[in-house]
């Protein structure tokens, strides 16, 4: 019996081999280390190997006919290298003709043409390709669409395509073969001199666990048929008995079929990944294939027309053999013994057979074949049943077998025993794996390299404890209790954070520029009240008011920003405090809440990549859980979420092992770098390339649910056990819970836990109102509350998703730093967004708000809340007041007045309730005390004290949320009984639970405007808390945000609604909060000025027509300019500019993104803005909701295609008008200079300096209405050439703003000439 050996030559993991047919027992195969190793089977080691390739090999192919010259694929590249060559190795040629990584390349018989197939592709991937060796032009593919496909490519077209996603071409057991899609992995197809005994037939390796055997010729004579029937149709008759075409779809001239490989015949278990036809012996006699089983089956083709006469396929299965890791590749050898090489995960390995290269009989019951070796470890291992039939194998045999090894010590045979020789993959249980040749993984299945490192530490640390007593010596004279001490207090005085303001040499010039430019615009509006201009006094009074508002504007936008800060955190240190080696994790726990509605706007991948970077932080697993709203109560959005916690457990740890980012697999595979840079681990690339093979067909089963989902069935969906789905009626459902992950569920592929994951839907019934985004936040907080309790909250929308896996770690920085987080409502981290034009036409990254605006705020008491990617404090939502707020004094406990919001202890609870009322104390206090005050209390007093503050009707009926509420650390209440957790939990996010209650009027998200941020975040700041601002170098969070131009404005269109809304309600900063001091004076700017600047529209339209009117009339609003007045006007342009360039130092922002922000001020402020006001007041104070609806027109393909789709809706209108009519006024002023000759040049300039102006702003509008081959839609044109007209005429009728001159003057004057 010849001894199975090993093939030592890679570095990495072998991924190809190919063996030579002219010369038996040559084998090359490849790696992924980029070698390329040439092989002598009589030989253990590598006879040469080549290094060729920096990224890893995929496939190789001898050229036919020369097999000194040898193919290789590496990354999007196929290089050809001659093997006689001398060393360095140098490419014959390469070629550059994919886009993607290559899966496999195969060379036609006559060495004419080369395919390769890549991941590129309508097809997602095409995983495998091979030529047909008796049809010269025609190429099989096969790929993870489950598709085989056959082209004539010399006509570049498909002649025929087999879907195995169809009900008809999967297994014919009764029960299915597994839940893996029945994806195309490879594909083999005999050569011509096999046509003998294999016919002309292709074999396909499924993902279903299947292996096909297809005749190639009875399909492509079935789909002839097909079509000589279709032509014949109409003009010809046919009977029942007479012989159809379509009989030849089922069998061919031996009566065989499609046949069927699967695990009911002793087929594999799980995805095949490899298949081949046998070299050795009788060529074409044996079919081989290899799986993710770990397992290769050897398939005896001759006997098919047997299985096919007794309608059975038990007899084809010939052997099998067991591996411990699954198989990359196979190949086989024209040898007569040694001919099976296997490529699997760890090794190059070679399967030995005894010296005739025949097999050994097992089994008399079903004929099961298998080595002799392997049969005997088998009976001393205690096995003696048989392993595909189950039947006691034969009594002679094994008295033969226990006789043979009565003398031997040990029950393992000599090959598989020996430490010391290479062992075969026949020997079951027993690892093929050597410390120096290991590749992934030690006999217990852990990392090697792993192993390493823990070895390494412990000659580290073996060292350490070798000096430790020269050390302990040294520092003997300190007490040890002194030097604990000591280093307790060092550690307790660093901050987690700090606060370095700007350097005074750029904010102190700063700061001089906004005092002179306020002082010059002082002087400014002096000069324009007191010189007005009398023929024109309209059109001056009109831009005096304007620029009045203009100014005031920017006083509300500019003195915010007085004192800008920057943040530096320190994680290190945070994980030195609260992460102590041996110790449980002390880091506070977070609750993620991720929003989504309508999963057709809201594409359920997006959504879903957004819930993995959640469960793949670098954050204590037990520490984390995500809760997931769908407000929409749709079963794909249910399904999808299903499948993806099935996807974490594979792709959480590939993340947490080779610290990727961002660990969102979308956005992660798209991103165009170098992923082997910092990725040492020779086990990265291969992992890295299963794991992007799991995302696609993970992509696939949610693209294919999305697509189900497309057409609601009329009887609605039903869920797996035939009942209803619960959310049949979105506006009408029960609420829905569901827990994927977590503590008690499942764990991930390494077995470790997995954050916990749940699915939330809450109850809609009509006739309430739901608050919309608002609602379904607060019943997240509800439901959380109830079962993890986490102090903190972190919100996101469910397209932002992580982008660095420290961002939990960055806001503890804040909370859990004890000189800062105690009175810290929220962290807001700024927004970044990916897809976005790199000119950022519209301001879509909205920079100078995010790294200007909220660092000015920053200085103050915090950013305003967006909306998205912040950390909230849960006792902040609830309506407490920051810890450091004045306590109650014990009499006053029993007033019943709230007066914990009282700035002042000194003054007695009458004084207090007094000023409280007179400031409209009501409108200041959530009804609730700080937390803090409950500690001054016995437990008889902070039960009547709780009593009196009615916690019932203000959170709710239920006591467990009541009792969760009083815990400011966090954490399920001891009395909670946990089989009623999940009851409670759907009690509390029932639709009537909020009624009488304070839920969105002092507690949680608040209600009232579509903008319940600025709303929600107001209010805290309000009741004393301060928020941070946190920047760290790589952002947190990314997500996407509407590129092309109407999409923008609608989204401007509804953030100016809801400011329209708040400036219209009781929350209106101009009135609202003056009563508890709280809430700093340039805070309260800020805030007013996000409530007011859509009122800007108003004065901005005004004055966008004013130089198209002067420009007409012939009139300006400004009188001719003194020397004074002109140095007046410069000091002020200087003013402006130097404004802008001081802040571009200091912030660190682009003059580009400056620009454009300026520009799409403008026309946010003609379009969007001015909508809102009109739309706001009809809501508010008429009750009408006006909606304006987004119909698509056109779009383009390609990168940003969506920057160039066109949409009508009315929001154009007004900038379209105002572009024609300044233009208009433009002409018509340089037709009015032509003709009046020089001396109208000079007082042209200004005018057409102003117009100019207004088109300038105006210009990224105008370039996207006309999109990328200047199409606009007719009815934009239409509406805004007729209100041009319109104005132009009646402008010329009643000639306005300009004095009237008498005629009878005009006379007198005439007769008074003397001519």
């Amino acid at each position: 019996m010849t001894e199975p050996r090993r093939l030592r030559g890679h570095k990495a993991t072998a991924t190809c081999c190919v063996a030579s047919r002219d010369r038996p027992g040559f084998v090359a195969t490849s790696g992924e280390d980029g070698c390329i190793c040439w092989f002598d089977i009589r030989c253990k080691d590598a006879q040469l190997v080549a290094e060729v390739s920096p990224e890893p090999i995929s496939s190789l192919c001898f050229k036919t006919g020369n097999e000194d010259v040898i193919f290789v694929s590496s990354g999007s590249e196929v290089k050809s290298f001659d093997m006689r060559m001398a060393i360095p190795w140098t490419p014959m040629r390469s070629y550059r003709y994919n886009k993607e990584e290559i899966n496999q390349i195969a060379c036609n018989s006559k060495a004419a043409f080369l395919a390769s197939t890549d991941d590129s592709g309508d097809v997602k991937i095409c995983s495998s390709v091979q030529f047909i060796p008796w049809k010269p032009w025609e190429v099989i593919t096969g790929g993870l669409d489950s598709k085989l496909v056959m082209w004539d490519f010399s006509k570049g077209r498909a002649i025929k395509i087999m879907d195995f996603g169809l009900p008809d071409m999967k297994s014919g057991s009764n029960s299915p073969q597994c839940f893996n899609p029945a994806f195309v992995h490879a594909i083999a197809v005999p050569d011509v001199d096999m046509l003998e005994k294999s016919d002309k037939v292709c074999v396909v390796a499924r993902g279903d666990g299947v292996v096909d055997v297809i005749n190639i010729e009875l399909e492509l004579a079935a789909m002839r048929s097909k079509s000589i029937a279709k032509a014949r149709k109409g003009s010809q008759s046919t009977s029942k008995d007479s012989s159809s075409a379509a009989g030849t779809e089922v069998l061919d001239q031996n009566q065989r079929n499609r046949m069927h490989l699967d695990y009911s015949v002793g087929g594999h278990t799980a995805a095949v990944s490899c298949v081949a036809f046998s070299l050795f012996g009788e060529r074409g006699k044996f079919i081989i294939s290899g799986g993710n089983d770990k397992a290769v089956k050897v398939w005896n083709f001759s006997r098919y027309p047997d299985a096919a006469q007794s309608s059975g396929n038990n007899d084809i299965l010939c052997l099998n053999i067991n591996l411990n890791k699954k198989v990359n590749w196979l190949c086989s050898t024209p040898a007569e013994s040694e001919n099976l090489i296997i490529c699997d995960t760890t090794k190059v390995v070679k399967v030995g057979h005894n010296a005739n290269g025949e097999l050994f009989l097992a089994c008399h019951e079903c004929n099961y074949l298998m080595c002799k070796s392997c049969f005997e470890y088998e009976v001393k291992e205690g096995r003696k049943v048989c392993l595909r039939c189950g039947s006691p194998y034969d009594e002679n045999l094994l008295d033969e077998v226990e006789n043979k090894g009565t003398g031997n010590q040990s029950a393992t045979p000599a090959h598989l025993s020996n430490g010391s020789q290479d062992v075969g993959i026949h020997a079951r249980h027993i690892s093929s794996v050597s410390t120096l040749d290991s590749e992934l993984n030690d006999e217990s299945g852990n990392p090697i390299w792993k192993n390493r490192v823990e070895s390494w530490k412990d000659k580290k640390n073996n060292k350490k404890k070798k000096n430790t007593p020269k050390v302990e010596k040294e520092t003997a004279e300190i007490p040890p209790e002194q030097q604990m001490e000591e280093k307790q207090t060092a550690e307790a005085s660093e901050p987690l954070s700090i606060v370095y303001p700007i350097p005074r040499n750029k904010l102190t010039p700063y700061r001089a520029v906004i005092i002179m430019r306020l002082v010059i615009l002082g002087l400014f509006f002096h000069y324009r009240i007191t010189h007005p201009v009398d023929s024109a006094i309209g059109l001056w009074l009109t831009s005096v008011i304007c620029e009045i508002w203009f100014a005031f504007s920017w006083v509300l936008d500019q003195f915010p920003k007085w004192t800008p800060v920057n943040r530096e955190t320190y994680i290190d240190r945070l994980s030195a405090r609260y992460e102590k080696e041996g110790e449980p994790s002390q880091l506070a726990a977070v609750d993620f809440f991720v929003s989504t509605v309508d999963p057709m706007k809201e594409p359920p991948l997006i959504t879903a990549n957004t819930v993995l970077s959640i469960l793949a932080l670098d954050y204590p697993v037990d520490k984390v859980s995500c809760y997931v709203s769908d407000d929409g109560a749709a079963m794909l959005t249910f399904e999808s979420l299903a499948e993806t916690a099935d996807f974490a457990r594979k792709w959480v740890p590939f993340c947490k092992k080779y610290s990727i980012e961002p660990r969102a697999p979308e956005f992660y595979f798209s991103q165009k770098i170098d992923y082997l840079k910092d990725k040492v681990q020779p086990s990265f690339v291969k992992e890295r390339r299963a794991m992007k093979r799991d995302y696609e067909e993970y992509k696939i089963r949610i693209n294919a649910l999305v697509a189900r989902a497309q057409k609601t069935p009329d009887e609605g969906w039903t869920m797996q056990d035939g009942t209803p789905w619960p959310g049949n009626n979105p506006r009408d459902h029960p609420g829905m819970i569901q827990v994927f992950l977590g503590n008690t569920g499942a764990r991930d592929i390494e077995g470790n836990e997995l954050p916990r994951l749940v699915y939330v839907s809450r109850e809609k019934r009509p006739g309430y109102q739901h608050h919309k985004k608002a609602g379904a936040e607060n019943a997240l907080v509800r439901v959380s509350a109830i079962l993890t309790n986490a102090p903190y909250i972190l919100n996101l929308d469910c397209d932002h998703y992580v982008n660095n896996s420290q961002a939990v770690r960055e806001a503890m920085c804040i909370f859990m730093d004890p000189q800062v987080g105690r009175d810290v409502c929220f962290v807001q981290f700024p927004q970044r967004f990916d897809g976005i034009d790199k000119s950022d036409r519209y301001a879509n990254r909205n920079v100078v708000f995010f790294d200007v605006n909220m660092k000015g705020l920053d200085g103050i008491q915090g950013p305003v809340y967006v909306g998205t990617g912040c950390v909230f404090n849960r006792q902040a939502l609830y309506g407490y007041g920051p810890p450091s707020m004045p306590a109650l004094r014990k009499e006053s406990s029993s007033g019943g007045c709230f007066s914990c919001c009282c700035p002042s202890k000194k003054k007695p609870a009458k004084d207090m309730a007094e000023v409280y009322r007179d400031a409209k104390r009501e409108d200041l206090n959530a009804a609730i005390f700080n937390l803090t005050e409950i500690d001054n209390y016995d437990e008889y007093e902070r039960s009547m004290l709780i009593s009196q503050m009615s916690f019932e009707k203000t959170f709710g009926l239920s006591a467990v949320f009541i009792e969760s509420t009083l815990m400011e650390n966090g954490g399920v209440p001891d009395s909670a009984n946990p089989s009623q957790l999940i009851k409670e939990a759907i009690h509390v996010i029932s639709c009537g639970y909020e009624e009488k209650t304070e839920w969105g009027k002092e507690i949680g998200w608040i209600y009232g405007s579509v903008t319940e941020d600025i709303l929600t975040g107001f209010k805290m700041h309000c009741r004393g808390w301060r928020s941070i601002y946190c920047m760290p170098l790589r952002p947190c969070f990314k997500g996407s945000a509407p590129i092309n131009l109407s999409d923008r404005l609608h989204q401007v269109l509804r953030w100016a609604l809801g400011s329209v809304e708040i400036f219209l309600s009781r929350h209106c900063p101009l009135w609202y909060g003056f009563g508890g001091g709280r809430l700093k004076g340039l805070q309260r700017m800020a805030y007013i000025n996000t409530i007011v600047y859509p009122f800007t529209s108003l004065p901005l339209i005004a004055y966008c027509i004013i130089p198209a009117v002067c420009l007409l009339t012939g009139k300006f609003i400004i009188p001719t300019l003194s020397n004074l007045a002109s140095m007046l006007f410069l000091g002020l342009f200087i003013s402006i500019i130097a404004t802008a360039i001081l802040e571009l130092r200091w912030s660190g922002v682009s003059i580009e993104d400056l620009w454009r922000n300026e520009q799409f001020w403008v026309i946010g402020g003609v379009s969007a803005h001015l909508f809102a006001v009109f739309q706001g007041f009809l809501k508010m104070l008429a009750g009408i909701d006006t909606n304006f609806t987004v119909t698509a027109k056109a779009a383009e393909d390609g990168e940003f295609g969506e920057l160039y789709i066109v949409k009508w809706t009315t929001v154009l209108i007004p900038p379209t008008t105002l572009l024609i009519i300044n233009i208009v006024g433009v002409v018509a002023g340089f037709s009015d200079a032509l003709n009046k000759g020089y001396e109208a040049w000079g007082p042209l300039f200004g005018k057409v300096f102003f117009a100019f102006w207004v088109i300038l702003h105006l210009y990224p509008f105008l370039k996207g209405l006309m999109g990328r081959q200047n199409r606009t839609p007719t009815i934009v044109v239409l509406w805004s050439v007729l209100l041009a007209s319109v104005f132009s005429l009646v402008w010329v009728k009643i000639n306005p703003f300009v004095n009237k001159v008498d005629d009878t003057l005009i006379s007198a004057n005439c007769i008074s000439i003397d001519c």
